[in-house]
């Protein structure tokens, strides 16, 4: 299989993109459509090269890890012979000759190849739309929030996780014993598109409508591959859970060792002493582990130095809004009083000198307008000015889920 991947329609030859609607690749020219079995054997694609025993848990030291995340990579488009350059954990490019959409295939081959990908079901025109309605609460929004061309900066992202599921504690005749499971806990694998905090208010996702992945669903969207391998998503969630446990007044030791050894020591310094604990050890194969790629519409919007992000869940539509900056009040002020004062200046011109004195001081009083503009503008650029924020409850009050909430209890 060749390392970048054009889909063409069969009947013209033009690009194809995923279409969200009706779930089919369709061509943007003659608008004809081709499902995805169609396109799997059209193009001869695999849903899976991994060897059947392959286990993500007991493979993560063996598996390929990433390299430096400043890298870029150089491929030829199959279209028009151009030069794509891209980061090398970009799954996607577009061509910047011809503005054809390729998947770089060779991200996603063999051992490092998604388990499952959960299709786009929202639009990037239903973000926009709800988008538009938070905005509209405000007033005095940057021109930045609301321009013409805002819309343009809409991505569907594919975002790489890891699906985690786990057991902590082991089973025990006290009734006041528990047990803690994890399950299906989505954990970031590439937090460079997206934040962790941005991310996680997004959740829940629904893993029973996740296809087995294919290239072709990927194309017209961004997609980048993991850069958070799992032995280290697995070790960082660990530490998580291993607080949360251990944090439980009810919940006893694992033994009586830890007792002798450490006494009465409180519960923080005895999670920061037991560093070598590792979930279910007597037992890993409660412990789960899948590679997925996960849709999210994104939009970013730089102002003032601030980046301002706004996302949706591209399979449920849940949305993530940002706060948005209003128009700094004091900057409003000045510009009035600087406009003011150059209204009296007119007026006591106009009514205190002659016609003919006016007209010889046209020029000089001009030159002052301009003079005094650029001098209150430079004056303004070095004013320390409060920034200030539209606060929705829309903002205050959306959920980031954490690990806490796919934990579930059991007593033994």
């Amino acid at each position: 299989m060749p390392e970048v991947i054009e889909y063409k329609c069969p009947n013209c030859g033009a690009p194809m993109n995923y279409n969200i609607k009706n779930e089919k690749l369709s061509c943007r020219f003659c608008c004809n459509t081709y499902d995805l079995e169609y396109i799997r054997s059209h193009f001869i694609e695999v849903t899976d090269e991994k060897l059947s025993d392959f286990n993500w848990v007991d493979r993560t030291k063996y598996v390929w890890e990433p390299y430096d995340q400043d890298y870029h990579e150089e491929f030829q488009c199959p279209s028009c012979g151009g030069k794509i350059v891209t980061k090398a954990f970009y799954g996607t490019a577009v061509c910047p000759f011809c503005r054809h959409d390729v998947v770089i295939s060779s991200d996603f081959d063999g051992d490092i190849r998604p388990d499952k990908v959960i299709p786009f079901k929202v639009t990037s025109s239903e973000f926009a739309e709800k988008y538009t309605e938070y905005v509209k609460q405000f007033r005095n929004v940057p021109e930045e929030f609301t321009g013409k061309d805002i819309f343009k900066g809409i991505i569907g992202c594919y975002i790489p996780v890891w699906r985690y599921s786990c057991l902590c504690g082991e089973g025990n005749s006290d009734p006041t014993y528990k047990q803690l499971w994890v399950k299906d806990y989505p954990i970031l694998a590439n937090d460079t598109d997206i934040s962790k905090e941005v991310f996680n208010t997004l959740l829940p996702y629904e893993y029973s409508e996740a296809e087995d992945f294919t290239d072709s669903c990927l194309a017209g969207f961004y997609a980048s591959r993991y850069i958070i391998g799992a032995e280290n998503a697995m070790k960082t969630t660990d530490v998580e859970i291993k607080k949360i446990y251990y944090s439980q007044k009810k919940v006893k030791f694992m033994n009586n060792s830890v007792k002798k050894t450490y006494g009465n020591i409180s519960t923080e310094k005895l999670i920061d002493k037991l560093e070598g604990f590792r979930l279910d050890t007597e037992n890993t194969s409660y412990r789960r582990l899948s590679y997925y790629l996960v849709p999210v519409w994104l939009l970013d919007i730089i102002y003032g130095n601030e980046k301002f992000t706004f996302a949706m869940n591209g399979q449920t539509g849940q949305m993530r809004v940002d706060k948005i900056p209003g128009k700094s009040i004091s900057k409003i002020c000045y510009w009035l009083i600087f406009s003011v004062i150059q209204l009296l200046t007119a007026l006591y011109i106009a009514i205190n000198l002659k016609f003919d004195m006016i007209q010889s001081l046209f020029v000089p009083v001009l030159l002052w307008i301009f003079f005094s503009y650029y001098a209150a503008k430079g004056i303004l650029s070095r004013l320390t000015t409060k920034k200030s924020y539209f606060r929705s409850k829309q903002f205050v009050k959306q959920k980031i889920w954490s690990v806490k909430d796919y934990i579930e209890w059991e007593h033994w």
